[in-house]
């Protein structure tokens, strides 16, 4: 087996169960309290794999440039929005129905490459489409009934919203974090992306520790002294990134994304063995429609 393989699939099973200690700490800590543990216990693990990766290859600290700092503010910002999301998403869905919502990420990247980068539409794209939008009105549903009455409800419904608004964010946080990475002066992509990671989580850490001590002082004292599960969030963050990068480092782009919807078999794994929810036979089918337009939209 290859080293980026399992390198890839590690990734998928810290970044599941970065999400499942957010999920479970909604109660104590609340949907933004929960959703900032993410990013402020990220920063010594982030730093940490930068100073690794900068001895590893024996490279300095890189100078960033005004595209790097608007970039990263703008992904920054909306992987925040994301993952405040998807926090609140766990209230409405069950944890495997949450995570794939946010998957439709890679289907509204390929459709905007295809929309405002002239990118060629296949028959294989068309159909990952398609495919993807068929999954996400079945996840939408909030019975194991399908009739039209119910899908227009559940397309109105705030959980769909809520889906949606976490794909978008995730989407734009995809394509800006690109754009920020590709402006540093550095050949080796793990290079600029540690770099990247550890610079804009800073940010992010203290723009959601300066918006809770503001409107929500309460879930950043709970966030603090909750500290434990805080650092396996930031701990399994860290893995988690560490290893995409690692392995779009060492393989193409296209089939690691590939294996990483392994996150979806984790997911789904956490949601009856962890959490004790209940799946229907829709949101099966929704979440395997999904998988199969994800993987034909990756190969395309």
């Amino acid at each position: 087996m290859e080293l980026w393989i399992p390198i890839t699939l590690a990734a998928a099973l810290a970044q599941t169960s970065r999400s499942a200690i957010q999920r479970h700490m909604k109660g104590p800590l609340g949907d933004y309290g929960a959703s900032a543990i993410r990013f402020i216990y990220a920063v010594p693990f982030a730093w940490i794999w930068l100073v690794v990766v900068l001895s590893w290859f024996d490279q300095s600290f890189p100078k960033l440039s005004l595209e790097f700092a608007v970039w990263g503010t703008i992904g920054g910002f909306t992987q925040i929005l994301f993952t405040v999301f998807l926090v609140r998403l766990f209230s409405y869905k069950n944890f495997l129905v949450g995570i794939a919502f946010s998957k439709t990420e890679v289907l509204l990247v390929a459709i905007v490459e295809a929309v405002f980068f002239s990118a060629a539409i296949s028959v294989q794209f068309g159909t990952a489409i398609l495919l993807g939008i068929i999954a996400v009105l079945l996840l939408s549903l909030s019975t194991n009934k399908f009739s039209w009455m119910e899908l227009r409800l559940s397309l109105r419904s705030a959980s769909t919203m809520l889906g949606l608004l976490s794909a978008t964010a995730l989407a734009a946080s995809v394509i800006s974090f690109r754009i920020a990475i590709d402006s540093i002066p550095e050949p080796d992509f793990l290079v600029r992306a540690s770099v990247s990671a550890a610079i804009v989580v800073v940010g992010q850490a203290l723009g959601v520790i300066s918006y809770l001590f503001i409107f929500r002082r309460a879930e950043l004292r709970a966030a603090l002294v909750l500290w434990r599960p805080g650092i396996a969030t930031g701990l399994f963050g860290a893995i988690a990134s560490a290893g995409w990068f690692t392995g779009f480092a060492l393989h193409r782009a296209a089939p690691v994304r590939a294996v990483g919807q392994a996150e979806l078999l984790f997911a789904l794994l956490f949601t009856v063995l962890v959490f004790r929810q209940k799946l229907t036979r829709i949101e099966i089918i929704g979440v395997l429609l999904l998988v199969g337009s994800i993987v034909l939209v990756i190969f395309n």
